[in-house]
């Protein structure tokens, strides 16, 4: 909002500030969900999402800076629907959904149909974000979930990504039964790759169904070229998170996460 003013010199009118209203600053376990309130800060929000998914600790380091991370709010982030957005990746490959409040009208959906095209997105007149709410299965290590989100960006951190995903898969003994991969940068909305799940889905989580996937991200996203990346180099960079997912993952010889991040590599 800062840019409408400094950039496009527009006129906000009158803003309501959320920020004291107890309901919306709630958050917690409800009906098997954590559920994150509308004026929970993004610092708050990502701390019990790292807690509870460990692997989204790099995330939630490079998620902005401290002073934005403690003004600023998850569902805020979610809200404004960009499609580098660093939360609706992770939020979409969790199954999260999104609540939406007119009055006493309530109604839910998941997060992944909530956004329709660039900076739209399904709100009625009236509406606002009320909560999301992320289930709790998917943190059970014992059911075979394994998530890992990455940020791709010029900067380490403070920067807008140029690429970013969010790759959920649950495993029975080698073969993959769900697949939720969401990107960021890869289309005008944050979107998942429907045609790289399915390569995957039933087949055994080796090397042959890592290729046949890496090959339908070409079917899934067309991304554009601009000043933080090239069309090319973001297909580049999508298809080598599905590897780096697969080499931290696969049941023969997994890697730790250390072996394949580059911070770790020019250290």
């Amino acid at each position: 909002m800062g840019l409408w003013v400094t950039k496009q010199l527009r006129e906000l009118g009158e803003i309501i500030w959320l920020g004291d209203v107890a309901e919306l600053r709630q958050m917690g376990e409800r009906d098997g969900h954590l559920h994150i309130g509308a004026a929970v800060t993004l610092e708050d929000a990502w701390t019990e999402l790292a807690r509870r998914w460990p692997t989204l600790a790099e995330m939630h380091r490079r998620f902005a800076g401290p002073p934005v991370r403690h003004a600023g709010t998850l569902v805020g982030n979610v809200a404004n629907g960009s499609p580098i957005g660093d939360s609706p990746p992770v939020l979409i490959a969790l199954g999260a959904l999104i609540r939406l409040r007119h009055g006493e009208s309530l109604r839910e959906m998941p997060l992944q149909d909530f956004y329709v095209d660039y900076m739209k997105n399904r709100l009625q007149p009236g509406e606002f974000v009320e909560a999301v709410r992320v289930p709790l299965i998917a943190a059970a290590p014992v059911a075979g979930w394994h998530l890992r989100a990455w940020k791709i960006s010029k900067r380490f951190d403070c920067d807008i990504s140029s690429v970013s995903a969010a790759l959920a898969i649950q495993l029975q003994g080698d073969v993959i039964t769900v697949a939720r991969f969401a990107f960021g940068g890869m289309a005008g909305i944050v979107k998942r790759a429907s045609a790289t799940e399915a390569a995957v889905v039933g087949q055994p989580w080796d090397e042959t169904t890592l290729n046949r996937a890496m090959d339908a991200l070409a079917t899934d996203f067309t991304p554009l070229t601009d000043m933080r990346a090239s069309a090319g180099y973001r297909q580049q960079v999508a298809r080598g998170l599905l590897k780096r997912l697969w080499l931290q993952t696969r049941t023969h010889s997994p890697l730790p996460a250390q072996d394949v991040r580059a911070f770790e590599a020019t250290a």
